[in-house]
């Protein structure tokens, strides 16, 4: 392939997953590019089976275990730290910015109730899922500037799926209980897992699980997934309204819901799959309570159903 084509081609793969440019992930985009047979690329197309994008976090597995010979790891942390502390500083730029427009809207309105209230209200949402993504942003760019150590170790992940299991949810909860601060609880569940076990085997069920671990995950790419039980997955929300958590919850289900998952043998989809959420708005140490309502309202979203997040409103 021409070296031009190779470029452009590997540019639209960092786009279609959504991935940033950075010397690291080109490198990975062009080997899969260059060479679509190879064990990087079959191990790509595994990860991304079914519509899935590639995540931050599995492209950077994917780069230490495949690209080793790529540029030297000094020269390219230099070039990824300059590069970082850039967008830093606009990211930065933008908050001021958004702060600053908003502020101008409410003061416009002199104190009183403005004719035109169902703007305003949206621009308050837009602002508040701006400045939420804004500080995921700052808070991963933080982290890899200062070289921060990863937040959990392996074996506090769950084997099948990566997510933490529950030592490491445990821990998770610890640290937002010293925090102090609210957070909003979101505890998924297929619906019908125990049919889909009886009907197709466990090892299809366990396939299943991991799909919709992997939805969970781009639909949440900032938070820890928790694999609380069998078929119970928990995330944890903080300094996000409820409003806009019970959203992207929706998203996720409805993410889910448009997979289509097929046995490997016959081709035949499995499904239709359909899941449902609980969540609740908590604070400090009451997770156990939580969770507790949070299951009792996954229930009660399953009873109606399915694709549906049943709690607070």
């Amino acid at each position: 392939m021409p070296s031009f084509d190779l470029a452009r081609e590997a540019l639209a793969f960092l786009e279609r997953h959504r991935l940033d440019p950075s010397p690291a992930h080109q490198d990975l985009a062009s080997r899969y590019v260059a060479n679509p047979h190879s064990p990087l690329a079959r191990d790509i197309d595994e990860h991304t089976d079914g519509g899935l994008r590639l995540t931050a976090d599995t492209a950077t597995m994917l780069i230490n275990r495949y690209c080793r010979d790529g540029p030297p790891e000094i020269t390219w942390r230099e070039r990824t730290v300059a590069m970082q502390a850039d967008e830093l500083g606009s990211l930065a730029a933008d908050a001021h910015d958004l702060t600053r427009t908003l502020g101008a809207d409410i003061g416009a309105a002199g104190g009183r109730v403005p004719v035109d209230q169902d703007a305003i209200i949206a621009r308050l949402a837009q602002a508040e899922r701006e400045l939420a993504d804004l500080r995921g942003e700052l808070a991963r760019l933080r982290d890899a500037i200062t070289g921060g150590a990863p937040r959990v170790t392996e074996h506090e992940r769950d084997g099948l799926t990566a997510a933490l299991d529950q030592a490491g949810g445990k821990r998770l909860f610890r640290e937002v209980a010293l925090s102090g601060r609210s957070y909003v609880m979101i505890l998924f569940g297929i619906d019908g897992l125990v049919g889909i076990n009886a009907r197709y085997g466990r090892s299809v069920g366990n396939n299943v699980l991991s799909a919709f671990a992997a939805t969970l995950r781009e639909s949440f790419p900032d938070e820890e997934l928790i694999r609380w039980s069998g078929n119970e997955f928990i995330v944890v929300l903080r300094d996000v309204a409820l409003t806009m958590a019970r959203a992207l919850a929706e998203e996720a289900l409805d993410a889910f819901h448009a997979r289509r998952l097929k046995l490997r043998g016959s081709g035949d989809v499995i499904g239709p799959l359909t899941a449902s959420a609980g969540i609740v708005v908590g604070k400090g140490d009451e997770t156990t309570a939580s969770i507790e309502q949070a299951r009792a309202n996954l229930a009660a979203g399953a009873a109606a159903g399915g694709r549906d997040v049943y709690g607070t409103v």
